[in-house]
């Protein structure tokens, strides 16, 4: 009896125990089923955010080949911008060239003309001599060779030479007041040049000679608008410990105010419509840049005041 009771409470203990390890392992079933759906979800949306980062990843190269066709074609654009921009400016600084041409040579040309006809009447009043003839040739040649000088400064002026070398700056400056002397003093404009110390600035002369010229025309435009009295030009040559400059003052009344701080822009111009492009001073301003120097401006006592600045 003992012994089948024994029995039975050993089989009822295994009983209860199997039934705590079936509930136990179902237990155990179930949370690891319940684990492992967590888990496939979370792979899942691991999958589509990782496709979704390649996806942005190909939509962002793309965007980036886009962007960087689009900036190369912009680059090309402001090229060809700023290459049609130096064209029209040399266009107008040709169209006033020839004008200067015309008043350089007419002086000129009127006096020789002049000697022409007098020496006839001299010869009729007996006073043409070897010292006459000798004055006489010695006058003409003078007025050949200014013309001479004046036709070779125009054509280098234009000649597209894109050699660098170092130029003098002095020198340069003089080339340029020489094409416009007779303009200039036909309206009644002083121009001095004053050096201090001369230097060579490296690049194309013939190009920098634009900068010059688009400044000095600006003030002698001025000028004659503003219907100023004593018109002075003054350009001085400096050179304070590293910096080199190139400084242009004239008294022709300055620049307003609401327009001086965007002067360098193209298409930006002060005179009045019809009369004025708005790129020379741009293009001066990027030759500045090119020759590895900057050009300001501000207004001075009855006046404005441009500097080329140049480190070397």
């Amino acid at each position: 009896m003992i012994e089948n009771r024994n029995i039975k409470v050993i089989e009822n203990f295994l009983e209860n125990d199997y039934a705590n390890l079936k509930k136990n392992l179902e237990k155990l079933v179930k949370d690891y089923k319940r684990k492992e759906n967590r888990l496939n979800t979370i792979i899942n949306q691991s999958d589509k955010q990782q496709q979704k980062l390649l996806s942005l990843n190909e939509e962002l190269d793309s965007y980036k080949n886009e962007l960087e066709i689009k900036v190369e074609e912009e680059i090309i654009k402001r090229e060809e911008k700023e290459k049609m921009l130096l064209q029209q400016s040399k266009l107008a600084a040709m169209g006033e060239m020839m004008d200067a041409v015309a008043h350089q040579w007419k002086q000129p040309i009127n006096i020789i003309k002049m000697n022409v006809d007098m020496i006839g009447y001299d010869f009729d009043d007996n006073i043409v001599d070897k010292k006459y003839l000798e004055e006489f040739q010695n006058n003409i040649f003078n007025h050949i060779n200014h013309m001479i000088s004046t036709l070779n400064e125009f054509r280098t002026f234009f000649r597209p030479n894109q050699d660098m070398e170092d130029f003098d700056v002095s020198n340069m400056i003089q080339k340029v007041l020489l094409l416009v002397k007779d303009e200039f003093v036909k309206n009644s404009i002083n121009i001095t040049l004053e050096s201090e110390e001369n230097f060579f600035i490296s690049g194309i002369e013939n190009e920098f000679k634009h900068l010059i010229l688009n400044i000095i025309n600006n003030s002698k435009d001025a000028f004659i608008e503003n219907n100023t009295q004593n018109r002075e030009i003054m350009i001085r040559i400096l050179k304070i410990d590293e910096i080199n400059s190139i400084e242009i003052v004239d008294n022709a009344g300055g620049i307003p105010n609401n327009v001086i701080d965007d002067i360098f822009k193209a298409n930006v111009t002060t005179k009045t419509d019809g009369k004025g492009t708005g790129i020379g001073l741009y293009m001066s301003s990027q030759i500045a840049t090119k020759h590895h120097g900057i050009l300001s401006v501000s207004n001075v006592e009855n006046g404005a005041r441009f500097v080329f600045s140049y480190k070397k």
